[in-house]
């Protein structure tokens, strides 16, 4: 025979399962707009057949999040080939404007074309008219452009080295901080879900975190 209890077992079973799909809903609400956040579901199930003199069965109250592993993969995998060429092409834009004339780039001086030009004409004047002083000299002073173009080039090629020397050490740190934070939420759900609790904001901010790392390492 049926516990007396049992309309109320179920209406409370009811009532749960109800509430825990309204505090989802809200808390999916009030973070729509929270870097990493995702959406979460109410797991409801049916519950364990009731039988009398038995532990009645609870409600599923269990949440989960909308993720897939396979796409996290896949997304991951090519934020790492992302982030690589594109701090190529940084790098190499930077080295393309030493040597692009002022008209092809951000900058107005002179580039190597323009510079290697103007020594040629000066040359060519001078064999055309290899006794005049004047022709002489704008040579002379074309070729000391070119020479003064060489060594500012490579003073700004040494100075992008050590930017990038200093970058890498910044880059090291910032993925031993990440690392160190990953770690830390990593002991956190364990805790929490060895409990039998649902450490889902957790997981969003360790998913947020691999995000940015795997923009740097693979």
């Amino acid at each position: 025979m049926p516990s007396s209890f049992f309309g109320l077992t179920v209406a409370y079973s009811g009532l749960n399962a109800s509430q825990a799909s309204i505090n989802t809903t809200a808390n999916n609400i009030s973070n729509v707009q929270t870097k990493g956040y995702s959406k979460q579901v109410v797991n409801l199930t049916a519950s364990s057949a009731l039988r009398c003199y038995q532990r009645y069965g609870s409600t599923g109250t269990g949440v989960t999040q909308l993720r897939d592993e396979y796409y996290d993969e896949k997304y991951w995998n090519n934020q790492a080939t992302l982030g690589l060429y594109e701090k190529k092409l940084y790098y190499m834009e930077q080295i393309q404007n030493y040597y692009t004339d002022g008209t092809f780039s951000t900058t107005t001086s002179s580039g190597f074309s323009t510079i290697y030009a103007k020594m040629f004409n000066a040359l060519d004047a001078v064999k055309t008219n290899a006794g005049s002083s004047a022709s002489r000299n704008e040579f002379l002073s074309t070729a000391g452009e070119l020479c003064t173009y060489f060594n500012s080039t490579a003073q700004q090629l040494q100075s992008l080295q050590t930017s990038i020397n200093d970058e890498i050490k910044t880059t090291v740190d910032n993925v031993n901080s990440i690392a160190k934070k990953i770690s830390m939420l990593n002991k956190q759900i364990n805790i929490i879900e060895m409990e039998g609790g649902h450490a889902n904001e957790l997981r969003d901010q360790r998913a947020t975190l691999v995000d940015e790392l795997s923009k740097i390492v693979p």
